[in-house]
């Protein structure tokens, strides 16, 4: 559990995986957790605007929140759960991979 917001962890997800479960739950390397991460949610903002969709952290960067443009937003606990809420969102299957999103990249 966070002492600092008291969630419960998860699985960290593969991106996440060199952080140390027992450091974050303690608040140690927080500054670089969190550069990292919005490191990742910038490149997740440009692949899935491709799909209409937005993505941000929940304020204590454990979640994520994503939204449309109808006003819609869910919360996606972990990266894993990132894609199954977005293509959720879209009504349709999402490649990150997909090579005309290269050139918007």
């Amino acid at each position: 559990m966070c002492v600092l917001c008291g969630q419960m962890f998860g699985e960290i997800h593969w991106s996440e995986r060199q952080l140390d479960p027992v450091q974050v739950s303690y608040g140690l390397d927080e500054t670089s957790r969190r550069q990292e991460r919005h490191a990742r949610i910038r490149l997740l903002r440009k692949v899935l605007a491709q799909y209409g969709l937005e993505v941000g952290d929940d304020g204590s960067a454990t979640s994520y929140i994503v939204g449309n443009r109808k006003g819609d937003e869910r919360l996606a606990a972990s990266m894993g759960e990132l894609w199954q809420v977005a293509e959720q969102m879209a009504g349709k299957p999402l490649d990150p991979l997909d090579e005309s999103l290269h050139g918007p990249l």
